[in-house]
């Protein structure tokens, strides 16, 4: 593994969803295997989800990646991992799922991540 740090290409991933409220512990129940299947892959540095306080049911998926936009969309989504998680959880949904992909600045002078976040 090398010391240098990472300075290719890399975007993160925002996925907006919108769960049905009486099922929002169904819905973490499915998604966990995915979740767990998509933090092990080597390129994903980052995933958090968060939680609108204003918004029953409404989530943000947060996916950081160290890879290309091409590789997202004919590598990664591709993974079998997300069929059964779509297939449990696509009833759930109230609204469709929103996206938005943001490429990150080459280099690292932007980057910043502190330890106690890994703590």
């Amino acid at each position: 593994m090398s010391s240098e740090p990472y300075t290719g290409p890399g975007f993160s991933l925002h996925v907006t969803l919108y769960i049905d409220p009486a099922q929002l512990d169904a819905f973490f129940e499915a998604f966990k295997p995915a979740y767990d299947a998509v933090t092990a892959e080597p390129e994903n540095v980052f995933f958090e989800v968060y939680q609108d306080p204003h918004v029953p049911g409404k989530l943000k998926l947060v996916e950081n990646w160290n890879a290309s936009l091409e590789w997202l969309t004919t590598v990664q989504i591709a993974k079998d991992y997300y069929k059964p998680y779509l297939a449990k959880t696509e009833p759930m949904w109230v609204k469709p799922r929103e996206h938005e992909i943001l490429q990150r600045i080459p280099g690292n002078k932007w980057t910043s991540v502190k330890q106690a976040l890994l703590k």
